[in-house]
């Protein structure tokens, strides 16, 4: 077991050394011409927490208190206000991809976020029930294709991406699994307020994409500039006015799309940005800023990001 868990952090490590100098790379080759505009009136990024892990998504539950999963460790950590430090609520999670929040006390969230996606077929990934408050672990849909980006709708549809293969799976509620539902590469996915729009960030080639719910069609929502093709889109949210909130992982950026599909850049030179979640108010945490994770570890503040 040991041996295992040592060949585990050695791949891990090798995994981020080479991600870090593909996105640097990235980075430096496209930070002449971004090809979009800046944001207007957004304030300076603050790191709330630095060292944590490759973190793989986040959440606010009711409260307003916020949950993040480490792709790497296999934990659930809480932050329950800006100025506090996070703690472990859960742990021995396989490979922890994207949060749905039950309740104040319960979230979903997606196991098996490794490269098994390179492959759907072997539909190695699932969904658990996590008990924030014991850290019960309870494995709930098993059979997916990668579960990096999950959302449920409200009549309790999962959906759940594949960035390392060309898969978006569908969960029904009576818990039948529809492995590679669409065959479409998927990463960050958010759903429209009114439940009838799937918004998926397509990894590479970088691509945001819309899904008619009703009858599975594709479009694009926001044309990516070429000069963007490389980013590499990761993690995605949607705010109460229908703007969409964008990882670009390998350029190091987080772009904001407006209903219509026009793009801006909100910031820049960030390392490994993974997720991100609109702000809720409750415990010190703001409605307007934007709350970003990153793979090198850090839990960040983006003020005025979003429009209220």
């Amino acid at each position: 077991m040991l041996g295992l868990k040592v060949a585990q952090a050695r791949s891990a490590t090798l995994w981020a050394a080479r991600v870090l100098a593909l996105a640097v790379w990235v980075s430096a080759a496209q930070a002449s011409d971004p090809g979009m505009p800046d944001c207007a009136d957004v304030g300076a990024l603050r790191v709330l927490d630095d060292n944590q892990g490759a973190i793989e998504s986040l959440a606010f539950l009711p409260s307003g208190r916020l949950v993040f999963g480490n792709n790497f460790s296999g934990k659930v950590q809480r932050k329950d206000s800006p100025s506090s430090g996070p703690v472990v609520v859960a742990e021995g999670l396989t490979w922890p991809g994207g949060i749905v929040v039950n309740t104040e006390h319960e979230i979903m969230i997606g196991t098996g976020n490794g490269l098994g996606g390179l492959v759907p077929s072997l539909g190695l990934a699932g969904v658990a029930r996590v008990n924030l408050d014991t850290g019960v672990v309870t494995p709930v849909i098993k059979g997916l294709s990668m579960a990096n980006g999950l959302v449920r709708s409200a009549e309790g549809t999962y959906y759940a991406s594949d960035d390392l293969g060309k898969s978006l799976d569908r969960v029904l509620p009576d818990g039948t699994v529809q492995r590679k539902w669409l065959a479409q590469n998927s990463n960050g996915l958010a759903l429209s307020k009114d439940g009838r729009t799937l918004y998926v960030n397509q990894f590479l080639p970088a691509g945001i994409k819309a899904v008619n719910l009703a009858d599975g069609q594709v479009r694009d929502h926001a044309k990516v500039p070429s000069q963007r093709s490389l980013a590499g889109l990761d993690g995605l949210t949607i705010d109460e006015h229908g703007n969409l909130y964008v990882v670009a992982y390998f350029s190091g950026e987080i772009w904001r799309a407006t209903p219509q599909g026009s793009l801006c850049r909100l910031v820049s030179g960030l390392s490994l940005p993974s997720a991100v979640a609109v702000g809720q108010a409750g415990q010190g945490f703001q409605a307007d800023s934007l709350y970003i994770v990153s793979h090198s570890g850090s839990l960040m503040e983006l003020p005025g990001a979003v429009p209220r």
